[in-house]
C-alpha cells in the first residue's frame, strides 16, 4: 500500500512559471575607421590654367623643405606643421603634366629625401590685340631696352621674404574697369604675335589713385624704360605685385603698405598709347593672371 502524506492528500503538481525572453541588447554602431594620413604632394587647386597659380602641400613630416617647378626654386613655408608654397605658370606655358619635386628633411632626421608629383597644365583661349605704335614709342621694344629691363625685374623677383603679409583675395588697385586683359596676344604696327600680355589694364584719367592690392614691403619705386614710372610690392612667400605706367609714386622703397593704400596714381609713361594701370601679379618671376586673384582663387592656405 502507497504511504499517504501527513495531510492525506496528494502533492501539488508544480505550475509552469511563464518566462520573459530576455531584452534584444541594443548594440552599437561600428566605429568610423580613422583615416590613413595624408602623404606625398597635394596641390590646391589639383590642376593649373595656363597662367594660374596652385598652392602645392607637403605631406610629411620634416623640417625643412624646397620645391623645385619648370626650373624654379621655391622655398617652401611652413604653417600648422605642414609645408607649402605657391607656383605659377604663364600663358604660354605647355599643356600637360609637369613635374613638381620636393627635396625635404624628414622629422629627427639629418638626410634629406625627395618626392616627386606631377600637376597637369590645361590650355587656355586668348585673343589677339593688335597695336600701333609711333617711331619714338616703338623704339622702346628694341632688344636692348627690353633686355636690360627684364633683367633688372629678375633681379627683384629673385628675392624671397618668408612672411607672408597677404591674406585671402587681392583687391582691384583701380576702379576703373578693364580694357585689356592678361594672356592677350600682342601685335604691334602688323607684325606677328611674339609675346602676350603679361598684366591686367584698368582704364583711369591721369591723377586717379592706385592702391596697393594687399599689404606687404615696396621693393622698387622708381622709373623702368618700357613700363615708365613703376611701383613694386613684395608680399611675402614668393609673391609680388606691380604697378605701372604711373603719374606719380606716393612711397618709397622699403615701405611697409596695408591693402587698398594709395601707392601712386595713373599716368601714361612709359611705352602706353593712352592713361591707364598696368597691373602685374608675379610669383617666383613668373607673371601670372592677377584676376584670378581678385576672385578668391587659390591664394595660399
Amino acid at each position: 500500500m502507497a504511504c499517504l502524506n501527513a495531510g492525506g492528500a496528494s502533492p501539488p503538481e508544480p505550475t509552469a512559471t511563464p518566462t520573459t525572453p530576455p531584452s534584444p541588447t541594443a548594440t552599437s554602431a561600428p566605429p568610423t575607421p580613422t583615416p590613413p594620413p595624408r602623404r606625398g604632394i597635394e596641390f590646391d587647386p589639383p590642376q593649373i590654367v595656363q597662367g594660374g597659380v596652385a598652392v602645392v602641400y607637403l605631406n610629411e613630416p620634416a623640417s625643412s623643405a624646397t620645391l623645385r617647378f619648370n626650373e624654379r626654386q621655391y622655398p617652401m613655408l611652413n604653417q600648422d606643421g605642414r609645408w607649402w608654397a605657391i607656383v605659377g605658370v604663364g600663358a604660354w606655358e605647355a599643356p600637360g603634366l609637369h613635374a613638381v619635386a620636393i627635396t625635404y628633411t624628414p622629422s629627427g632626421k639629418s638626410t634629406t629625401a625627395s618626392i616627386v608629383q606631377s600637376i597637369l597644365v590645361v590650355d587656355r583661349e586668348f585673343s589677339v590685340e593688335r597695336i600701333d605704335l609711333d617711331d619714338k614709342t616703338a623704339s622702346l621694344l628694341s632688344q636692348e631696352v627690353v633686355q636690360a629691363e627684364l633683367a633688372r625685374r629678375a633681379a627683384i623677383y629673385s628675392g624671397f621674404t618668408s612672411q607672408r603679409y597677404w591674406s585671402g583675395a587681392l583687391q582691384a588697385p583701380g576702379k576703373g574697369s578693364i580694357s585689356s586683359r592678361f594672356g592677350e596676344g600682342r601685335s604691334y604696327n602688323g607684325a606677328p604675335v611674339t609675346d602676350y600680355h603679361r598684366g591686367t589694364d584698368f582704364i583711369g584719367d591721369i591723377g586717379s589713385p592706385v592702391s596697393a592690392a594687399a599689404a606687404g614691403r615696396v621693393v622698387f619705386a622708381a622709373a623702368l624704360s618700357v613700363r615708365g614710372n613703376s611701383v613694386i610690392v613684395d608680399h611675402g612667400a614668393g609673391v609680388f605685385s606691380a604697378y605701372h605706367h604711373l603719374s606719380e609714386i606716393r612711397v618709397a622703397e622699403g615701405q611697409l603698405v596695408g591693402a587698398g593704400e594709395q601707392i601712386g596714381a595713373i599716368g601714361s609713361t612709359g611705352l602706353a598709347t593712352g592713361p591707364h594701370l598696368h597691373w602685374e601679379v608675379v610669383v617666383r618671376g613668373v607673371e601670372v593672371d592677377g584676376e584670378l586673384w581678385l576672385t578668391g582663387g587659390a591664394v595660399g592656405p
